[in-house]
């Protein structure tokens, strides 16, 4: 056999069995402000509760206010099209380990500090391997944020033990 033919056969091989590479989407977030930066740290899941860890960053030179909502003013979709919110989506700030199913107090966000920010979402399907969007409802006078106008986080990829 030539060298063509052989290299024919295993693609071939590859198309049939489904084996082929799949590009990963990178992490895509809109804030809706300049000054306000959200970096995802992690998205593990055990069993079916997935955690997801942002740090919020105030990048202006003053502090702001904000609240952070869950319930169903903030939700998640997975990549099985299930649709995470009310009791299945709660919020907690800066390790306080109090998970808010409605909203959270109000929290300051120091200048140049960062702030954990942790979602939890339940009964999350065992084979869902990513989270293609989030979205989470947030009140800010400073920076004009209100639920309409939510964090989006896209393409969170999620991981198993």
């Amino acid at each position: 056999m030539t060298m063509k033919k052989i290299l024919l056969m295993m693609m071939a091989m590859f198309i049939a069995t489904g084996i082929y590479a799949q590009e990963e989407k990178p992490i895509k977030i809109i804030t809706n402000h300049p000054d306000f930066k959200v970096k995802v740290k992690r998205c593990a899941a055990s069993n079916k509760t997935v955690v997801i860890d942002l740090i919020f960053n105030n990048v202006s030179s003053s502090d702001v206010k904000m609240r952070a909502y869950g319930g169903s003013s903030s939700v998640a979709y997975d990549d099985e099209g299930n649709m995470y919110k009310d009791g299945n989506l709660q919020v907690s700030i800066a390790n306080t380990n109090s998970f808010y199913q409605y909203g959270t107090d109000s929290f300051v966000i120091p200048a140049d500090v960062p702030v954990k920010i942790t979602i939890q979402l339940e009964n999350v399907s065992a084979s869902a391997e990513a989270i293609p969007r989030l979205m989470v409802a947030l009140d800010c006078d400073k920076w004009g944020l209100n639920p309409h106008k939510p964090i989006i986080i896209n393409n969170i990829p999620i991981s198993r033990d």
